[in-house]
Order: structure tokens, then C-alpha cells, then sequence
């Protein structure tokens, strides 16, 4: 059933399967080999790794565990390890050329270019056709800035392959350097009609015609290249200076508003707005703009001639004589020769942000990965999910939990069975985490079991446990106000009452919810709210912490005194409880996913990742979501 569910790609489903019959048999390396494909397949590499391993260690004969650990381990930059795979893998399968190649990317990662290079010898001996291997020599060669023997290689590839695209798109980009642009055009001509959706290819070309002078050849590759990756910041900017160029400066402005909302801070494409809001007559949006400009680069003298210009427009001519004034001294000092020369080229890349070249056009940073990762047969689709990066909620006391195919009930907690065996209620009673939306019918149950227990309590006094009783179906139909009324005379009559203690902290919490929801800002604006809110949550942790001391292995109490700690900003308080209710219920789905995001806040990537794939594995399939999230966000800030 869990290689079905793998087959049609449900691999949350499949993730359950496969820890049933790891729960049953776990010395088989099948469930845990099969587990970890579905996870590849979610973006868990992480777990993938450790599900690979745990496979190799009950069969440590089976390639492919080591393959798919290979590649999982390639997916979080562990290049080292991987290497180790793949050359175990090449010991027993030494005619595999995927194995090869992919030893010889992680080594091009580990900047090892001697060990890549004789590798690439070696499979050149044993598979003197492939043309991949001289297209990797190539890429080795470009790294260590050989040009020379780059291009000799890739003439070498071609010789074996004409039609192979990369070493087609690398004479044309050696062509670019050369100022070769024709020659360069004519190859970029060839890579496109071999692969017409890479967006590279035309705006590589666009930049061939470009230098050509052939305008509207440009223009057409970008706006191809637009429609076939309409993020491509390269593509925005090129095409915003080209509109400019012949006059469509409507356009233009739309091109460079894409280019700021992607990137707020590009102050060059911030000037080139500008400057088309001055021509299209739109005055004042020009002076705010080169406005922000200045501040950045406040000796950008050609930027206060421009904003002078647009004032005496307007009419605010003491703004303007003062932006002349900077201008005239300005002149002064490239006069008696303060100003340095300007750069010679006509592009920029990306990174650089030299104001003076506003009106260059952009080329894509080199990239430090020069690897092209194997096309594994294990890539499968990605459950791609948007979720909310927010804890997972508080245990509550329930008649009805929700239905889920995904994650397996185990709850269970000692004073829940209590309560179900007092006779208390007709229904039985659960801890969950997992309520379900009350209904109509839900509602005249509550109010049924509400009058059996008003009559059963007549004129006498209420006992604690009928106090407790009243107040929980008061929760259940959300009357919180009744249900604290309620709990704070149980708890009068027996202080150390577990589930009165645990159920007057979840109350309390609602009600905090809801007043923080109808106030609609966030609870920590300022310090004073900080400090208010923890205030707010005390009372409920030290609610839960008297219950703990009256039954200390209830792994409810730590994850839910957990989930207060962390929504009043007590961090290491807050871990420390998800670590002890984990150890009490090594299965607690919501412990690891929360304090995941604690990792998260405090930068422990690795840590964090771990818990959101344990989160995942035992059905928290939205952990998936966020291991993508925070990884790719992780990726974005390396230099």
C-alpha cells in the first residue's frame, strides 16, 4: 500500500504506510529505503539521509540506498559524504557513467579540481565518446579563469557532439568575452533551436544583437525570454533601458517598477525610473525618486542637475538653486581633477552597483556552482504547500477530534482515562490537538449533558469534579467566561485538580486569543507589550506547572506549558518543555514541528530541519512546506 501510494505521489500517505511496517518489522531496510524517496520527494533531504542510513545499516548491499543517500546528500551541500557514496558505488558498479559524473561534480563543489580533472581522465579512457566529460573539463577550466583550454575543450565536445547544447552556449559566451558578437549570436542561434525554453539563451542572444546595434532583435529575445522566466531581473532591466533607448517609456517605467518591487534597494534602476518619470512629465515622482537616490550616493552630481531641473518645473526654485550650487562645486573639483575616469564597458554584472553605470546593461553573476546535478529518477513531484509559519496549537479536552487519513491517534494521557471512567460524561472524552468545529448537533449534545448534569447537582453543592464538568462543556459550546467562573470554584474546593488546572490554562489562553485577535496587532509592538503579554501568560504556566508537580510524566502538560512559554517569548523555557515532552512521547508530532521553529529563531538550521522532518514523518505533512521555505530563505542569505 505505501509503494502504491508512492507510485501516484501521495507521499504524506505513503510516509504513513511505510512507519507502519517499520513500526512492526524494523530490521527491514525496505520501509526505510522507501520512506526515503517519499521524503526526497517533499524537499525532506535531511530526513531522506537518515532514512537512507538507517537502510544501509540493515543491508548495506543494496546501491541504490547508497545512490538516493548520494543525491539527498548533494540537495544540502554535504558534497564530502556524498563523494564517499559515490565511490563505494564505484567500486561495485565501475562501468556506471551517472556514478562517475556525479563524483566528479562533488568534487568541483569541494574546489578539489586536481581530483575532478583526474577523474574526468580516467572516464575519458574508459568512454572517449561522451561528450560530457570534456564539457565538465571545460567548466573546470572557466573556474580557474583558463580560457585558453576552456575553449579548446568545448571545441573537443562539439567534435564528439555538434549539437550539444551547453558546449554550444559556451563558445558563445567565450565569443561574448572576445567581443566577438556575430560569431556569438550565430551560437546562442544553434543553442536555442536545441533548447528553446532556456531563457539564458535569449537573453545571452539579446545581448549579441545588442552590441550589434540590432535593437529590435534585443528587444524581441527579451521579451521571449520574459515570457518564458518573468521573474528574470536581467531581463527587466535590459529591456526597461532598451524601451528607453527608442522612446516606448511607458513601458519602459513598467519595466523598472517590476525591477524595484523586486528588489526595493536598486537605486540604479530607482534613477533610470526617474529619469522616464521626468520625460513622461511626472515631476514630482521624479524628484522623490532622485531624492532617494542622492541620499545613498550624495556625490552624484548629474542626480542634482536632473532634480534642479524638475523643481524649476514645479515651480520650487530655492530647492533648485541649492541642488545648482552642489552642482557648480562639483564642477570645481573634476575641474582641479577630483573625479575619477568612468569605466570603459558598456555592461555591469549584477552585484556591482556603481551609480554612474545606471544605463549599462546587467549580466547574471557568476555563478560559484558550476555543477549540473544528475537528473535522478527519484525526484518525483513536490507537494509544494503555502502555510502560515506558525506554532502548532495547544492540547485541548474534546469530545470529537477531526479526521485525519494522515496522522495515527496515540494520545493518551492518564487523567483523560480518569475522567472517562468517573462517569462524568455520556461521551467519551479525548486530548487532542485536533478539535473539530463544534456543530448544531455537537451543541444539543453539550446542552443535553449540561441539564442531566444541572439535576444530578439539584440543591446541593457542587462537588469539584461536577464543577469541572460544568465547566468544560461550557468551553465546548466556547461560553469561556462561564467555563473560568466554573474552574475557579473547582479549584477552590481541590487546588491540585490535574484536569481542572489543565483545562483553566487552555480557557485562559482562548480568551487571551481572542482579545489579541479583536485588537488586530500583533501582541509584541513594543516592549511595554512584550512585557504585558508575558504578564498575561503567567498565571496559565503556573496553572500547568502545579499540575506537573502533581503528575510529572504527562507529556500534555510540558507541551502545552511549551506553547505558553513560546508565545510569551520565554525561548529556552519553551524548549526545554517540547525536549521533556518529547522524551515522555517520543511521537509528539506538534513538540517537534514547534520546536522546529524555535531552531529556526535561533539559527540552529540543522537542529530545526531535523525536528520538522520528524514532524513530517509522523504526519505533520505542512513541515514539509516549511523545511522548503526556510531552506530556500537560508539560501538567500549567503553572500
Amino acid at each position: 500500500m505505501g509503494r502504491n501510494a508512492l507510485y501516484y505521489e501521495d507521499y504524506v500517505l505513503s510516509i504513513q504506510y511505510f512507519n507502519q511496517v517499520i513500526e512492526a518489522k524494523p530490521y527491514l531496510y525496505a520501509p526505510y529505503y522507501f520512506r526515503a524517496i517519499a521524503k526526497y520527494s517533499l524537499g525532506d533531504y535531511i530526513g531522506a539521509v537518515n532514512d537512507c542510513s538507517a537502510s544501509i545499516e540493515r543491508n548495506p548491499f543494496i546501491d541504490d540506498s547508497y545512490r538516493l543517500r548520494a543525491i539527498s546528500r548533494i540537495m544540502i551541500g554535504e558534497f564530502g559524504p556524498a563523494s564517499e557514496d559515490y565511490r563505494l558505488l564505484i567500486q561495485r558498479k565501475n562501468e556506471d557513467k551517472g556514478i562517475w559524473y556525479n563524483l566528479v561534480l562533488c568534487q568541483t563543489q569541494l574546489k578539489d579540481f586536481t581530483a575532478a580533472d583526474r577523474l574526468l581522465d580516467s572516464m575519458i579512457v574508459k568512454w572517449p565518446k561522451y561528450a560530457q566529460c570534456y564539457m565538465l573539463k571545460a567548466q573546470i577550466a572557466l573556474e580557474q579563469k583558463d580560457t585558453i583550454a576552456a575553449d579548446r575543450l568545448i571545441d573537443q565536445t562539439l567534435q564528439i557532439d555538434s549539437f550539444e547544447v551547453d558546449a554550444l552556449a559556451g563558445k558563445a559566451m567565450l565569443s561574448m568575452n572576445k567581443s566577438l558578437f556575430h560569431e556569438a549570436e550565430l551560437f546562442y542561434d544553434k543553442a536555442i533551436i536545441q533548447s528553446p525554453r532556456r531563457a539564458g539563451f535569449f537573453l545571452g542572444r539579446a545581448l549579441a544583437r545588442y552590441q550589434q546595434n540590432k535593437l529590435r532583435g534585443a528587444m524581441d529575445d527579451y521579451n521571449i525570454a520574459l515570457d518564458l522566466d518573468p521573474d528574470n531581473y536581467p531581463g527587466h532591466y535590459n529591456r526597461g533601458l532598451l524601451r528607453m533607448q527608442v522612446g516606448e517609456n511607458n513601458l519602459a517605467i513598467e519595466d523598472f517598477d517590476f525591477v524595484l518591487k523586486k528588489e526595493p534597494n536598486d537605486r540604479l534602476a530607482l534613477y533610470n525610473r526617474a529619469l522616464l518619470h521626468e520625460k513622461t512629465g511626472n515631476f514630482r515622482a521624479a524628484i522623490d525618486d532622485y531624492t532617494t537616490v542622492l541620499k545613498e550616493y550624495p556625490n552624484f552630481i548629474v542626480g542634482y542637475e536632473n532634480r534642479a531641473r524638475c523643481r524649476r518645473k514645479i515651480g520650487d526654485i530655492s530647492q533648485a538653486i541649492q541642488d545648482e550650487r552642489k552642482v557648480t562645486i562639483a564642477q570645481l573639483d573634476e575641474m582641479y581633477g577630483k573625479k575619477k575616469p568612468a569605466s570603459q564597458r558598456n555592461t555591469r554584472k549584477q552585484k556591482e552597483k556603481n551609480i554612474d553605470e545606471y544605463q549599462k546593461l546587467v549580466v547574471e553573476d557568476e555563478s560559484d556552482n558550476i555543477a549540473k546535478f544528475y537528473a535522478s529518477d527519484y525526484r518525483g513531484r513536490v507537494q509544494n504547500r503555502n502555510v502560515d509559519i506558525t506554532p502548532q496549537p495547544l492540547y485541548v479536552l474534546s469530545f470529537h477530534i477531526s479526521s485525519n487519513e494522515v496522522i495515527q491517534y496515540k494520545e493518551f494521557a492518564t487523567f483523560v482515562e480518569h475522567l472517562n471512567s468517573s462517569g462524568l460524561f455520556e461521551h467519551r472524552l479525548y486530548i487532542t490537538a485536533r478539535e473539530s468545529s463544534v456543530t448544531e448537533k455537537d451543541i444539543q449534545d453539550i446542552d443535553q449533558e449540561t441539564q442531566r448534569l444541572t439535576q444530578e447537582i439539584g440543591l446541593s453543592n457542587a462537588s469539584p469534579a461536577q464543577l469541572f464538568a460544568l465547566a468544560l462543556l461550557s468551553s465546548l459550546k466556547r461560553d469561556y467566561s462561564s467555563a473560568l467562573q466554573s474552574l475557579d470554584q473547582s479549584l477552590q474546593l481541590d487546588s491540585v485538580n490535574q484536569a481542572a488546572l489543565f483545562l483553566r490554562a487552555t480557557v485562559k489562553a482562548r480568551i487571551l486569543e481572542a482579545e489579541q485577535l479583536s485588537n488586530s496587532q500583533p501582541a509584541s509592538t513594543s516592549l511595554d507589550a512584550a512585557k504585558s503579554q508575558r504578564l498575561d501568560y503567567l498565571p496559565l504556566i503556573a496553572d500547568l506547572t502545579k499540575a506537573i508537580e502533581q503528575e510529572p510524566h504527562c507529556a500534555y502538560f510540558y507541551y502545552n506549558r511549551g506553547c505558553l512559554n513560546y508565545k510569551a517569548r520565554y525561548t529556552e523555557k519553551a524548549l526545554s518543555d517540547f525536549n521533556k515532552a518529547i522524551e515522555l512521547h517520543p511521537e509528539l508530532a506538534e513538540a517537534y514541528y514547534n520546536r522546529g521553529l524555535i531552531h529556526i529563531e535561533l539559527n540552529n538550521y540543522q537542529q530545526a530541519y531535523l525536528d520538522l522532518s520528524k514532524a513530517g514523518e509522523l504526519g505533520l505533512y505542512s513541515a514539509y512546506s516549511l523545511i522548503k521555505h526556510f531552506r530556500k530563505q537560508q539560501q538567500t542569505k549567503k553572500p
